[in-house]
């Protein structure tokens, strides 16, 4: 009894130092970060390095709203998210009710699974430079919208394999219920499957806007002034000069504060989403 006890102290102990650990990996960087936007000029490059500013300033954040281009940025990266999450959510969601009802055989579902992973994972800079000539021929280069199609192009195949997993777990019988009363192909997706999978829907909507906020590198190589997002923004601020700390940290706090607003707002809806399935009666 005293070993079995001992035993449950230990795994709980053992929980809470991985926990804290895994806090700490992620908050340490975001603190020294918002300590480094308020943070004086002359404190950046002393040896040893200041942690904690002596007084607080907001000179970095004064420079970076007084640029005009900042709410061009923060404009140009609503736009982009929005729009990529919007279309994004409507095409896969469609796509892998499609396919999770086709009846299609195992191992022909498992390829299809496999491409979409693939697409997922292959390293998107193969892709830079062949994105860049088509958008050139399509006269499309520095447009917030040369910047959503490459978006969609990572971001369809991961939410439609994401999709056509919550799809396959949903009972069946329900939906079959709605077809002996006479529903339509169409009336089932969207009156009987889409309710009961919204938690997945609304799972996939916050992944993609995470994704798409975050991206960088398709950014940067279709954009030059016109519709550059608050990722290259952040980036800018590495020059042949040298590294301005103290600006580019108020930039991604920025940057970061809204996707915060975002995921305090709509995690009950991730939980219940990532959950989505595990438990099957």
């Amino acid at each position: 009894m005293l070993s079995r006890s001992f035993t449950k102290i230990t795994q709980r102990a053992l929980r809470i130092l991985a926990l804290t650990i895994a806090c700490l990996v992620v908050l340490v960087p975001l603190g020294y970060l918002l300590l480094n936007s308020v943070k004086p000029q002359s404190e950046m490059y002393t040896i040893p390095p200041i942690i904690f500013p002596s007084h607080i300033t907001w000179e970095h954040f004064e420079a970076a709203f007084s640029n005009p281009r900042t709410l061009r940025f923060l404009t140009n990266s609503l736009t982009v998210t929005g729009i990529t999450t919007a279309v994004t959510v409507v095409v896969s969601t469609m796509a892998a009710y499609g396919l999770s009802r086709m009846g299609l055989r195992a191992g022909v579902l498992s390829l299809i699974i496999f491409v979409f992973l693939f697409i997922r994972f292959y390293p998107r800079i193969t892709t830079v430079i062949p994105y860049f000539l088509v958008m050139r021929q399509l006269a499309l280069l520095d447009t917030v919208w040369a910047v959503i199609i490459g978006h969609l192009g990572i971001t369809i195949p991961f939410v439609t394999w994401l999709m056509l997993i919550v799809f396959q777990d949903l009972p069946r019988e329900v939906e079959e219920a709605a077809e002996v009363d006479g529903a339509s192909p169409l009336q089932r997706f969207g009156l009987v499957a889409l309710p009961m999978a919204a938690p997945g829907v609304a799972s996939a909507a916050i992944l993609t806007a995470f994704l798409s906020w975050n991206e960088f590198l398709i950014a940067s190589s279709v954009t030059k002034r016109q519709a550059q997002v608050l990722s290259i923004a952040v980036a800018s601020f590495v020059t042949d000069r040298g590294v301005q700390w103290g600006p580019m940290a108020a930039m991604a706090v920025i940057m970061i504060v809204p996707m915060i607003l975002f995921a305090l707002f709509v995690q009950r809806y991730l939980i219940r989403g990532i959950t989505l399935g595990a438990v099957k009666g």
